[in-house]
């Protein structure tokens, strides 16, 4: 990437060109009053520093877009009126304004959630691709081509959709299938983990993704359709796709901190085994919240978010739980989730309102049904995975420093010393409905699932995490050796952690 110092596409004066390659431009927004970055209000006043309808601080805002010679917002709004086309797991960017100048427009991109991650696991890589050939397949129908993409503009998510940063120089189709193939197997290989082989006999046991494979013949000519292309990633998916039975093996621990009177953390730990043709049908439900409104308040609040949604999801449910066929039906567990946390959200508005106080609870939740996890969150509480000796985090927290990373205004390191970090934008018990998110992950054995509160991250980092995972032990252990390091860096917080770990 080159900094252009004279960029040759002049912008109207409220940008600022801060990097410019080609027709891709990054620029600045040096009047963010105009229009809020985070409620889109346009009331602001050149005086003003913060905005009046949410309260968020107006600050420089840079954007990614792309200049078209076109008097038209490139070929984004094309596509949006086209209902031939459906971009079902690729997403093409939201056009957040178009500037017309001289020679065409120059079209801006709201900001995409989520973070670039090279590489990834085999099976993610494989849904990676997938998107990106059937994608690229309607685009190619309709007349449409994907130019040169920076992997680092794409990011892929959860439910197997992937995101670009910026609109990737969408033209008329001039290229081949077979060119436009090659191009996409090039991508694509930036996300593949290849293996290192240090000894002969490495080679026959190495986890090598299928995806390699798939690359080499689209580079040999042997794959050059977007049909061929699908089939072939369709085929090496089913083993990943395949329904496991897995045992599921639970530690939780919850304490007060060494700066705390009180803990206003609740954790939730209820696992259930069915005996079924194959192996055992476990069913597990975890949760853990972080209450707030202090003493006599936000432990009302969490203690009411955990015991409403076991209520509402095992009592409630239980004969639907024990069907595996039910753990595939998407739509019917998102709805049983999302109508558990709203139950318990009205539960806490009632208390909240016989009490006159202003309680609340953050909350982070896993349903495991089988081999698939559905993980809802509000709030800054966190969900991590833990596979192939690695952490992730799942979750995306719900805070005005998270949403201030998205924005590239902070990195994400600066979380953790920022004086708003305490700020969070959702919770229960706030409004008549609460907003929650809901990610799907498909476990393996020896994955685990990490679920805790602010006071377990805030005081041990990420790595610190992963290193605490990577001794091992038995689930008991290494959780109470997150809380107890969590103490050691100052416990400044509750802390409350559930380990889960998925045994075949």
């Amino acid at each position: 990437m080159t900094t252009t110092k004279n960029p040759i596409i002049s912008v109207p004066t409220r940008y600022v060109i801060a990097e410019q390659q080609d027709a891709a431009l990054w620029v600045v927004d040096q009047e963010p009053w105009r229009r809020c970055w985070f409620c889109d209000s346009r009331l602001g006043l050149p005086s003003d520093e913060y905005c009046g309808s949410c309260g968020a601080r107006f600050t420089p805002r840079r954007y990614r877009g792309e200049f078209h010679k076109t008097p038209v917002a490139g070929l984004l709004l094309e596509l949006a009126k086209n209902s031939t086309i459906k971009l079902d797991n690729l997403r093409l960017p939201v056009v957040y304004e178009t500037l017309y100048v001289d020679d065409g427009a120059v079209v801006l991109a709201r900001p995409v959630d989520g973070q670039t991650l090279m590489p990834l696991a085999a099976h993610d890589s494989l849904l990676l691709a997938h998107a990106f050939f059937s994608g690229a397949l309607q685009l190619y129908r309709a007349g449409y081509t994907l130019g040169a993409i920076n992997p680092l503009d794409v990011v892929f998510h959860n439910d197997a959709t992937v995101s670009l940063r910026i609109a990737p120089y969408l033209t008329r189709t001039t290229d081949s299938e077979a060119q436009i193939v090659a191009q996409i197997g090039a991508l694509i290989n930036a996300f593949v983990d290849v293996p290192r082989i240090t000894r002969r006999f490495d080679i026959a046991d190495a986890d090598v993704n299928p995806l390699l494979g798939i690359i080499a013949d689209i580079r040999a000519g042997l794959l050059d359709t977007f049909n061929q292309c699908i089939a072939r990633v369709e085929s090496v998916l089913v083993p990943y796709e395949t329904r496991r039975f897995l045992y599921l093996r639970g530690a939780a621990t919850t304490d007060v901190g060494l700066k705390r009177q009180s803990n206003e953390d609740s954790v939730l730990v209820s696992t259930m085994q069915w005996l079924r043709d194959g192996g055992n049908y476990s069913v597990g439900l975890y949760a853990v919240a972080d209450g707030m409104g202090g003493h006599a308040a936000g432990e009302v609040a969490s203690a009411l978010a955990v015991n409403s949604i076991n209520e509402h999801i095992i009592a409630g449910n239980l004969t639907q739980l024990m069907q595996p066929v039910f753990g595939n039906d998407v739509s019917a567990v998102v709805q049983c989730i999302d109508d558990a946390v709203q139950y318990a959200n009205q539960r806490i508005i009632h208390e909240a309102r016989q009490q006159g106080n202003n309680m609340g609870t953050t909350l982070t939740m896993a349903l495991v049904l089988g081999d698939t996890a559905y993980i809802a969150n509000i709030g800054d509480s966190r969900t991590y995975l833990w596979r192939d000796d690695q952490l992730r985090r799942i979750t995306n927290d719900h805070s005005l420093v998270m949403k201030l990373v998205e924005l590239e205004h902070i990195i994400e390191a600066d979380i953790y010393t920022h004086p708003q970090r305490n700020g969070v934008l959702r919770s229960m018990g706030v409004t008549n409905a609460a907003e929650i998110d809901i990610y799907i992950e498909r476990l393996r054995p020896n994955d685990m699932l990490l679920l805790c509160s602010d006071g377990l991250w805030e005081m041990v980092r990420d790595l610190d995490i992963a290193t605490i995972l990577r001794r091992g032990g038995t689930v008991d252990e290494m959780a109470n050796a997150l809380q107890a390091t969590a103490n050691g860096a100052g416990g400044d917080d509750n802390i409350s952690v559930i380990l889960v770990r998925c045994e075949s």
